[in-house]
């Protein structure tokens, strides 16, 4: 019987294909300090508490990311902090909000926006300094980002479900290791702390068999690997 023939080529063309979409699909996280994070998503970006008053209560100065006045994108911003939040700068952008203090309506309309880019943010009213604080949860290209804001109660990180990315503060990773429970996610990003206060810190990973990451300020992050 004669042997099959196969070509090599179309294999080829579907591994570089399929190379093509992983790279498509890859999604960075660059640390811009304190609680503001860049995340790229495709033709869109998450602005994580940014832009705050760069410097306020000592957390970290900044510059203004390249292209950020004429970025495409949201500001998720978890509370109206000045350390989270600069209005003035805000509007400076040409971004789009989503924020805990911000009108109902106006919220539904960006929320619907971004529904429509395939990207689903939920917010969570959680506590904190007696004032308006939202958590969120981000989806889009089939992964799950948590934002945890400056919230002192772990109860709803703890018990979500799905999380691929979980940026956490200090304290709340410091209360979870207390209490002898963990972080259900694969990646854990401290966030809200100041250039240097970890360094030489021996800090207990608050997830079980995953990546606990205490970046540097301009650090570039590959969130899913």
């Amino acid at each position: 019987m004669r042997p099959h023939r196969y070509s090599i080529f179309p294999l080829l063309a579907i591994l570089a294909l399929g190379q093509q979409q992983a790279i498509a699909q890859r999604t960075t996280a660059t640390f811009i300090g304190n609680c503001a994070f860049r995340i790229d998503l495709g033709d869109w970006t998450i602005y994580s508490d940014f832009p705050y008053q760069s410097g306020y209560s000592g957390y970290n100065t900044y510059t203004l990311p390249e292209g950020f006045n004429s970025a495409k994108g949201t500001a998720l911003i978890t509370h109206a902090h000045l350390d989270h939040f600069d209005s003035a700068l805000f509007h400076t952008s040409g971004l789009e909000l989503i924020a805990a203090h911000q009108a109902e309506a106006e919220r539904a309309s960006v929320l619907a926006r971004l529904e429509g880019r395939g990207i689903y943010v939920y917010p969570l009213p959680t506590p904190h300094a007696d004032m308006p604080h939202n958590s969120y949860i981000v989806a889009a290209n089939g992964r799950r980002l948590y934002f945890t804001g400056d919230t002192e109660d772990p109860k709803p990180l703890l018990s979500a479900q799905g999380i691929d990315v979980a940026f956490v503060t200090p304290w709340l990773i410091n209360a979870i290791n207390k209490s002898g429970r963990t972080i259900g996610a694969r990646t854990v990003i401290m966030y809200h702390h100041t250039k240097g206060e970890f360094t030489g810190v021996d800090v207990k990973a608050p997830c079980t068999n995953c990546r606990f990451i205490i970046p540097e300020q301009g650090e570039v992050i590959e969130l899913f690997r």
